[in-house]
């Protein structure tokens, strides 16, 4: 009689891992221990989204590709291909008919082209950019209108957002310290010329493929060169929330260079740690192990509340960061400005008096000359007279 066989044992099925993208920062999040419409918090960005699981209810079929609406047309430009897309208009990857170039035209939609005051803004984008001629800021290469579209064409920049790079790429600390100091430059460059950008964050910096820097979207920057056009109104915050300075949140007319210092340090601070600095939150040393004391003072200066204690200047924050990044010699941050600086009176009243004093001598010695010298000398005095002749 053939003994029974024993069946071999079988190693556990592994369960297949859910993953699903969180519709705010696109991180892939693992949602296996979620069912379908429970809500999953992201652990990049904190962000509340309710779980879509595949495995548990039947894919949908497919639905048929919609073909892609007609591209509008621009005269001197042939459009390509929609690249992206916002609020306020497309972006489309064009080839410059003159001279075969290839660019970007972002184009405000017809519903936006009808309102003043979006037109405006829009031109005040190309305002802004028609100023800056920087390697690291986006290049303006031409304006215009073509029937009911509003346009502006830019050099065309083969890059990443910063936000994604990074995600992709975890670059070290000393590395992004290269990058944010790039960023740091082309600010500098653009508050030299008054413009303030007012919208800075991860998103609206681009990395390129040999490891450069592109600041782009001006749609918010401030012109605060005389004569300039301010379209801001008073006691209107504008940009993105998590990354606006305290008194741009209050009045965006009157921030200046300083708020995009602060969204400096937000942006510097997320990319380092992954989180945002929101209420008491810790150093970045304190999230991050091993890494170098000195970008606490830097972020703590940027994200200062008052504008007056955080850094006097784009330019310092870039050599403090080229610093970090060892392709610099080490330069420590200016003092922090005191919000209302102590008069020094009495050295004003020294100097007033002893100005005053040098004056007087000065004219007292004149007028002491001018005297003397028509005056007869005491000899000529006390000489005697001499008779008369008759």
């Amino acid at each position: 009689m053939a003994e029974p066989t024993v069946a071999k044992s079988q190693p556990p099925v592994q369960k297949k891992r859910a993953v699903q993208r969180c519709p705010n920062c696109d991180i892939r999040c693992d949602v296996s221990c979620f069912v379908a419409g429970a809500l999953a918090r992201c652990g990049h960005c904190n962000v509340r989204f309710e779980v879509q699981r595949e495995d548990s209810k039947p894919p949908p079929p497919p639905a048929p590709k919609q073909p892609e609406g007609p591209f509008p047309s621009l005269d001197g430009f042939t459009v390509h291909e929609r690249i992206g897309q916002g609020g306020m208009g497309e972006v489309f990857r064009c080839t410059r008919v003159s001279d075969g170039k290839p660019v970007a035209v972002k184009i405000l939609t017809p519903q936006m082209a009808a309102v003043p005051d979006y037109v405006r803004r829009f031109g005040r984008e190309a305002a802004a950019m028609a100023q800056l001629d920087h390697p690291g800021i986006v290049r303006l290469v031409g304006r215009g209108k073509a029937a009911a579209h509003v346009f502006i064409a830019m050099e065309l920049i083969e890059g990443t957002s910063l936000r994604l790079w990074a995600h992709k790429n975890r670059p070290t600390a000393r590395l992004l310290a290269r990058l944010l100091a790039q960023v740091a430059h082309a600010l500098a460059y653009a508050h030299a010329r008054a413009v303030v950008h007012r919208d800075l964050k991860p998103d609206n910096v681009l990395v390129t493929a040999d490891l450069r820097t592109k600041v782009l979207d001006f749609g918010l920057a401030g012109l605060h060169s005389e004569g300039a056009e301010c379209l801001t109104q008073s006691h209107v915050a504008m940009g993105t929330a998590n990354y606006m300075a305290p008194e741009q949140r209050k009045d965006a007319k009157r921030a200046d260079h300083r708020a995009d210092l602060y969204s400096f340090g937000v942006m510097a601070y997320e990319l380092l740690t992954g989180e945002l600095p929101v209420g008491r939150f810790p150093p970045p040393t304190k999230v991050v192990a091993g890494l170098d004391p000195r970008w606490d003072a830097l972020i703590e200066r940027c994200l200062a509340l008052e504008p007056a204690a955080r850094p006097h200047s784009a330019l310092e924050l870039a050599h403090a960061l080229e610093a970090l990044a060892g392709v610099h010699t080490q330069l420590a941050l200016a003092p922090r400005t005191k919000r209302k600086a102590a008069k020094s009176g009495i050295w004003s009243w020294l100097g007033i008096g002893t100005a005053i004093a040098v004056v007087l001598g000065v004219v007292s010695l004149r007028v002491s000359q001018d005297h003397n010298s028509h005056r007869p000398s005491i000899a000529a005095r006390t000489a005697p007279k001499k008779p008369l002749r008759r």
